[in-house]
């Protein structure tokens, strides 16, 4: 299998910890990350980035159409990049997380192929209901909707900096890991700005490095900097507020949200 093979080649190239952790964000399976360390992820609210998130398949992607629209024209580059979104997600096996992925982002860039404006909460909805028809299961899988809101706070304001940016991620998953966890990570907002701005230079060198593999070794020192910083925040016995919310505290908190951003557009 391609996926397997691939991941030999990362391990040959990287230490044991470094390279489950790029294993995790390029393929999404955290088989190889330690007990340990997935609970510091937790801890420090940075576990959505172990997980195939639309974000990281969006960086991908927008990065290569960017890229070649300049050589091949915009049209163009957009065919090439929702092809390669659909190869990868055949790539890793159809995880859930990764076909809602791709899908927002086909629509996405469908309606600038069509010269539309795209409707982003008409989007969220119709790709909400795709995936719904396609499996309802998905309704409970939490690694769904984690990577689902990550991608929704990193895509509703592109033009924004990566602090505005950085805080909608942790505001937009705080009910929801209240939900799964029982708690809520005090230092997420800390811990991500040190680290979310290296997630799209990992992603993009961790995929051209599976085809030009010595690039590999590139990933070591800025994968260690993000481990220290996981490993460091997560020492600290109060970065973690003990806080459960039942599943209708979870959707009451996410419908206010909704409420408040139809409200604002409409303001």
């Amino acid at each position: 299998m391609i996926k397997s093979y691939l991941v030999e080649v990362i391990a040959k190239y990287l230490p044991n910890q470094q390279s489950s952790m790029l294993v995790a964000m390029l393929f999404g399976d955290v088989s190889g990350v330690s007990k340990e360390f997935y609970q510091q992820m937790v801890a420090t609210g940075l576990i959505h980035i172990l997980v195939v998130s639309g974000s990281n398949l969006m960086i991908v992607v927008k990065g290569l159409i960017e890229l070649l629209a300049q050589w091949i024209g915009r049209k163009r580059s957009i065919v090439v990049g929702i092809m390669m979104g659909w190869l990868y997600v055949n790539l890793i096996g159809w995880q859930i997380p990764a076909i809602r992925a791709v899908v927002m982002v086909t629509i996405m860039y469908l309606g600038q192929f069509l010269g539309r404006k795209t409707n982003f909460l008409r989007m969220i909805v119709l790709v909400i209901l795709i995936m719904v028809v396609a499996d309802y299961r998905v309704l409970g899988s939490v690694s769904f909707w984690m990577s689902f809101l990550a991608f929704v706070a990193v895509s509703q304001n592109n033009d924004e900096g990566v602090i505005k940016t950085t805080l909608r991620v942790n505001l937009y998953l705080l009910p929801l890991l209240a939900f799964k966890f029982g708690s809520l990570s005090l230092i997420a907002p800390i811990s991500n700005l040190m680290t979310l701005f290296l997630v799209e230079t990992i992603t993009v060198l961790g995929f051209v490095g599976i085809i030009f593999q010595p690039l590999l070794w590139l990933l070591y020192p800025l994968l260690v900097y993000v481990q220290k910083v996981v490993e460091i925040l997560s020492i600290p016995s109060w970065v973690q507020l003990r806080i459960s919310f039942n599943i209708w505290m979870m959707i009451g908190s996410y419908l206010m949200g909704i409420g408040y951003y139809m409200r604002k557009k409409h303001v």
